[in-house]
């Protein structure tokens, strides 16, 4: 790997952070008056509207897939664990939410030993094992100093198990060779449908401001998802992992200029178990699959 190549991976990396965060930023400003039913609705929506030119331009091979189940199964789960989320960075201190998610790794560990059968180390198990017990400091330690479990908790965390469980789909979808245009129109179909009944449900007109925020939403999530792909096209999984962990900062700034949240002492103890065990999980995973191809 040239150093140039390198650099541009990490920058295309970079570029899903500061979007990722934007995209944050914006489903928590739109929260504040539209529900969290509606804002995933248009999320979705929107983002079917800014993919359809690159569905148009690869003509009818976008729509021929051989996983037609699994991509209706990966939709429902998009669409439930995306409110989860999106009702979480409302509800929720931001900085808060990104920690959580930092979970996703452990709980894709699970799921792959469950369902893909892949083969889990002693070392990757107990890794996973402490990475828990700094969610729980996350999710328990209050700013009084003492240990009570917050309910609403359960909201991210559940989102960062569906998320893991998607994760476990993308994979057995990409084995099956199955084209990535094609896997990102039906998601953002089919959630699209799951999403609006919801989002009828709890209807507020949006102001044309409000449908440009909801647009740059749907946007950014595709944005999200072309970024990610470009980087890992051009570096390994491994190498961006000791960058994933600086979005804590960017989001915790952002929530700090826009919403006045300082991150409390849970997000800092919670991070310092929390990236040595997932940056171990990232590289063990990328080692194993280096000794898979040799």
């Amino acid at each position: 790997m040239t150093l140039n190549r390198y650099w541009q991976g990490i920058a295309f990396f970079f570029c899903q952070m500061f979007v990722s965060c934007a995209n944050d930023i914006v489903s928590k400003f739109m929260g504040e008056r539209l529900d969290a039913f509606e804002v995933t609705f248009f999320r979705f929506f929107f983002g079917l509207v800014t993919l359809l030119p690159f569905v148009i331009a690869q003509g009818k091979s976008a729509f021929k897939t051989n996983q037609f189940f699994l991509n209706v199964v990966r939709g429902i789960l998009g669409a439930v664990s995306f409110f989860l989320y999106i009702f979480a960075v409302i509800e929720l201190p931001l900085a808060e939410v990104v920690i959580i998610l930092w979970t996703i790794p452990l709980f894709s560990l699970i799921l792959s030993k469950i369902f893909l059968r892949e083969n889990v180390t002693g070392f990757r198990w107990i890794a996973t094992l402490i990475g828990f017990i700094g969610l729980t400091i996350v999710t328990t330690w209050t700013s009084d100093d003492d240990f009570k479990f917050n309910i609403l908790y359960f909201i991210p965390i559940s989102a960062a198990f569906l998320f893991a469980l998607q994760d476990v789909l993308i994979k057995t979808m990409v084995k099956a060779e199955e084209n990535r245009i094609t896997m990102l129109f039906y998601f953002a179909l089919i959630t699209s449908v799951v999403s609006f009944p919801t989002a009828c449900k709890v209807w507020a007109t949006p102001t044309p401001f409000e449908l440009v925020m909801l647009f740059i939403l749907g946007a950014g999530g595709n944005l999200i998802q072309y970024f990610i792909f470009k980087a890992f096209s051009l570096v390994d999984v491994s190498a961006v992992a000791p960058y994933r962990y600086l979005e804590l900062l960017v989001s915790a700034f952002f929530a700090f200029i826009f919403f006045l949240e300082i991150p409390g002492k849970n997000v800092y103890a919670g991070a310092l178990i929390l990236i040595p065990c997932t940056l171990y999980l990232g590289y063990s995973e990328n080692l194993k699959k280096k000794k898979a191809r040799v």
